[in-house]
């Protein structure tokens, strides 16, 4: 059964761009290794962290989204600990996605006049 997923996963603010993109692409192909598809990749950036990790005190931060079952959070989340580059990760189970809520039709006013 397929389930929705989103991990975030701080890299070392020393890395390359292309050191980046390498570990964004790898989650990719691991998650497509596993039968499972990446829904959405969102990279935030170099921010500062709460508190130093490794003797860091920034990080460049990436959200991905993606489904699967449970074997590709699992696989995502072994490359990542094997990675030098990465500080650290967490992966969240998304509910299911909810239909939007269907707008109500618009009042129509009417103007009365006083006769």
């Amino acid at each position: 059964m397929s389930s929705l997923y989103e991990i975030v996963f701080i890299i070392k603010p020393d890395a390359v761009d292309e050191t980046i993109k390498g570990i964004i692409q790898k989650a990719g192909t691991t998650a497509e290794d596993l039968k499972g598809s990446i829904i959405s990749v969102d990279e935030w950036g170099k921010r500062r962290l709460a508190y130093p990790i490794q003797r860091h005190q920034e990080g460049y931060y990436v959200l991905i989204n993606f489904s699967g079952d449970a074997s590709v959070p699992k696989g995502i989340e072994r490359m990542l600990r094997l990675n030098e580059n990465c500080l650290r990760f967490q992966t969240i189970r998304q509910q299911k996605a909810q239909k939007p809520p269907v707008p109500k039709e618009a009042e129509t006013t009417v103007e009365v006049k006083n006769v």
